[in-house]
């Protein structure tokens, strides 16, 4: 059964935060604005949800993005540092729906003044990336997944019975299709010791980005993301 519970959106995981290219407050301040859609299979059925993040390279004290149809939402800090906030979705959000496209307009306050960001969706409903076998033993979870054209990244996670990330992958090119992953693994990071008996779901994630996107900044500017899921037991 899917848990989203307190599971951190990946781009909140992976990008860190934008004050980490700019340390430097005098520089003057910039946000960048990012929705993205985010497909899973609940129920049988393909349902989607939409998650926002505003990134700012000086903290920020207030962050809301209003939709192409008007509706206001307020971002919530995803930092200590106050230089990330974000709206995630819940299972409660998902929908069989096809997301809204459109301009999406953030709105962020820097030491009292308001600066705007847009960013614009383009929904294509990325297809799934397969997963053709996940097996553990003696310590050793091996994932091994098919090809997939709509592909631009993919990341494995996994995510512990309370519904938060027990391991984080790296972020896999598309070429590959093969990975293996130990308790002390140097693809990726653990958020807690895996122990034997231990039940996760194993999540692959299928990226895809914004057209003008460019490697340097490509985590900021996800597009989709296809999210798979099986379910392991630690061994």
């Amino acid at each position: 059964m899917m848990k989203l519970g307190k599971a951190l959106t990946i781009v909140l995981v992976i990008a860190g935060v934008f004050a980490c290219n700019d340390d430097d407050n005098s520089a003057p301040f910039e946000v960048i604005g990012d929705v993205f859609v985010i497909k899973r299979n609940i129920d049988g059925e393909d349902q989607f949800a939409n998650s926002y993040v505003a990134w700012g390279n000086q903290p920020m004290s207030h962050a809301e993005v209003t939709t192409p149809a008007g509706a206001n939402m307020t971002l919530n800090p995803a930092s200590d540092n106050l230089n990330t906030y974000a709206k995630e979705p819940t299972l409660a959000n998902y929908s069989t729906s096809a997301p809204t496209e459109g301009n999406y307009q953030f709105l962020v306050i820097n030491e009292d003044i308001t600066h705007q960001a847009v960013d614009l969706l383009d929904f294509d409903n990325i297809d799934y990336t397969g997963i053709v076998s996940a097996t553990v033993d003696m310590d050793l979870l091996s994932v091994e997944w098919e090809s997939n054209n709509n592909a631009e990244a993919f990341l494995i996670r996994l995510m512990n019975e309370a519904g938060e990330i027990a391991f984080l992958s790296q972020t896999l090119p598309i070429q590959m299709s093969y990975i293996e992953i130990g308790s002390n693994t140097a693809s990726g990071s653990w958020l807690e010791t895996p122990q034997t008996g231990n039940i996760y779901t194993l999540e692959l994630l299928t990226f895809r980005f914004e057209d003008d996107a460019v490697s340097s900044d490509a985590a900021y500017h996800i597009q989709e993301i296809a999210v798979t899921e099986q379910e392991i037991t630690w061994q």
